[in-house]
């Protein structure tokens, strides 16, 4: 018969060495514990009150650390982290092979905002100390990250009325039958999933969503239904960052309402610039900075305060670009409309004259519009207006002068480069932190936990630049 040599995986081994001889030179734990050596954690030292009684708290720089390796290896379950933390090499080392308890790593994740923040404009800083910030050429990108909860949890509000008039009429059946206990846990459970759907109701109507086909993520509110990189439709929030186009750092992060990125072309470009000027960094001279971003984000008041306040805006307006009115031919476009500048009005290729009517509801435009008379009898009004029972209406813009001068700037060396960086280094930024960091889903509740997840992943993006973990996602040359 075969011999083999004897099984021994139940025997006890004693290993010789310190943890920090078994850890690897190259492992991506020590990356992160130099990064984070030389920075400040006078933020986290505020909360602890332990100094004189109770148990020591875990080290806070540890924690940090741990959370950051968590997202680098996708790891987003504070109990399969703290797992890891009694098992896994690199997690002990950054612990100081230190017990922790997933409340612990939660509470800790959740909790400690004002202090990642603090910790973000600290890795700011030393990135601008190193010459990694120079902060004059700034892109501006958002993206759609799937919320907590599920699509299951997406309800129509006269879905909800019905299942609260239904939940009402069982519960007056049974508290009218003389037998039934008022106190009864069946009794208890249906009031209780009634009152849950009051507030979902109530909710409802705080946020004007008074039509019967309005539709709340009931568990989740503040995550609308969003469309998805897939195509599908789920609960969603909308991320937004603010990236350093020469270094590939990002400035400024935040999770903002609405599913769209109409209307923060302004708010997240000002928040980096004081984000900047807050750390001392960025150029000295306003008029040296500038900012890209793709058509989504145009804007005309929004372009003309960043204008007036130095900063050279990219922004191509393709939402506009050879918009016009179904069945009108292109020798009707707007364009072919001539103004005049004494009498303010507009000629339409067959004389009509157009006057001035309102301004439009952005308030950069004014209507003008031919007599619907005129128009009726007009021979090519098929190819002007055919569906229109008034006179053609034409908007001119209030701001011809910044519109073409952010046109033709695009159009310039500086403009095409610009433009090109920021398909790179933007779009970059959010798949390095879809992918390296893992953040496909938010696994924290409610716009607050978003923010957070967000942050953190912003903190732990421009560490890895800091430390040179991560090259930077930059074109081959600086940007001129």
């Amino acid at each position: 018969m075969a011999r083999y040599k004897e099984d021994r995986r139940e025997t006890f081994q004693l290993m010789s060495g310190s943890l920090d001889l078994m850890l690897p030179q190259d492992s991506v734990a020590r990356s992160i514990w130099a990064g984070l050596g030389p920075l400040d954690f006078g933020a986290h030292d505020a909360r602890y009150v332990n100094d004189t009684a109770g148990r020591s708290a875990l080290n806070p720089r540890s924690l940090t650390a741990v959370w950051m390796l968590a997202m680098l290896r996708g790891i987003d379950s504070s109990v399969r982290l703290a797992w890891l933390c009694g098992q896994d090499i690199e997690f002990r080392w950054l612990l100081g092979d230190a017990a922790v308890e997933k409340s612990t790593l939660c509470d800790f994740r959740r909790n400690h905002l004002e202090a990642v923040l603090s910790l973000s404009a600290q890795v700011l800083s030393a990135l601008g100390r190193n010459g990694l910030l120079p902060g004059e050429n700034m892109g501006v990108d958002g993206t759609v990250v799937r919320a907590a909860s599920s699509r299951h949890s997406v309800r129509r509000r006269k879905d909800l009325e019905k299942r609260e008039r239904r939940l009402g009429d069982l519960l007056r059946d049974k508290l009218s039958r003389a037998d039934t206990d008022t106190d009864s846990a069946e009794t208890k459970a249906l009031e209780k999933r009634r009152r849950r759907l009051g507030r979902a109701l109530e909710d409802m109507s705080a946020r004007g969503l008074d039509k019967p086909d309005d539709r709340l993520t009931v568990t989740e509110p503040d995550a609308p239904l969003m469309r998805q990189k897939d195509g599908s439709f789920a609960p969603g929030v909308n991320a937004q960052a603010v990236t350093d186009l020469d270094s590939g750092a990002i400035i400024h992060a935040q999770v903002v309402d609405g599913g769209g990125d109409v209307g923060q072309l302004e708010p997240q470009i000002g928040a980096a610039r004081k984000a900047l000027k807050d750390l001392g960094l960025g150029p000295r001279d306003e008029g040296r900075q500038a900012a890209a971003a793709d058509g989504a984000y145009h804007n005309t008041l929004e372009l003309d305060a960043l204008e007036k306040h130095g900063v050279r805006c990219h922004v191509p307006d393709t939402r506009n670009t050879g918009r016009k009115a179904p069945g009108v031919s292109a020798e009707y476009a707007a364009p072919r409309f001539i103004h005049d500048e004494q009498t303010d009005t507009m000629t339409c290729p067959m004389g009509q004259i157009l006057r001035p009517r309102k301004l439009n509801e952005d308030r950069t435009s004014m209507v003008y519009q031919a007599p619907a008379k005129a128009c009726q009898a007009c021979p090519d009004k098929p190819k002007c207006c055919p569906k229109s029972k008034e006179g053609r209406c034409v908007n001119r813009t209030l701001y011809p002068e910044l519109l073409k001068t952010v046109a033709d700037r695009l159009k310039t060396e500086e403009g095409l480069r610009m433009m090109k960086a920021r398909s790179v280094v933007c779009e970059g930024a959010f798949a390095r932190m879809g992918g390296l960091l893992h953040w496909k889903r938010c696994r924290m509740w409610g716009r607050a936990g978003a923010q957070a997840e967000l942050l953190w992943r912003q903190l732990t993006h421009n560490l890895m630049l800091l430390t040179g973990a991560w090259k930077p996602l930059v074109l081959s040359a600086k940007i001129q």
